[in-house]
């Protein structure tokens, strides 16, 4: 009994996909946070792009979803978008996982809460929802995040 009370103080992260949405490994996601001394960021996009996901730099996808609309006709500037806008052709669905954590101490090794969203940028759709309460190690928490996220999806 008392190991039961201690492993499920531990907490786990609880991931929640929207019926019906149509995210997928295929699409382009971008992580759209700044890195930090945890090493959030360059962790988690490592475990997403092993587990198959098509990842790009936050300020491309922005710069993808800024002009994809502007690229209209056969000017030279239109051509110039073109060329600079990481084939926008091939970024058919961007999507950006916003992140929100807390840390037990400053250490930055346990996380005490964390979130993710995945948002679709064209539409402004909440696709995947994540969150985790406890105390577990930054990177357990983004270990079992990225596998869970894998599991869901396409």
């Amino acid at each position: 009994m008392l190991i039961l009370s201690l492993l499920s103080s531990c907490g786990a992260v609880k991931l929640s996909v929207k019926p019906g949405a149509s995210f997928s490994r295929d699409a382009t996601l971008t992580i759209a946070h700044e890195e930090d001394n945890s090493g959030t960021v360059g962790e988690l996009s490592h475990l997403l792009f092993e587990k198959g996901f098509n990842l790009i730099s936050y300020s491309t996808a922005r710069n993808a979803v800024k002009f994809k609309n502007e690229i209209k006709g056969s000017d030279p500037v239109n051509k110039l978008f073109e060329a600079e806008i990481y084939s926008i052709k091939e970024l058919n669905s961007i999507y950006a996982l916003e992140l929100s954590y807390s840390f037990l101490d400053e250490t930055a090794t346990y996380y005490k809460s964390f979130s993710a969203r995945v948002i679709d940028l064209n539409s402004g759709e909440i696709v995947m929802s994540a969150n985790f309460r406890g105390k577990r190690t930054v990177r357990s928490v983004l270990k079992n995040f990225a596998k869970q996220l894998a599991d869901q999806i396409e």
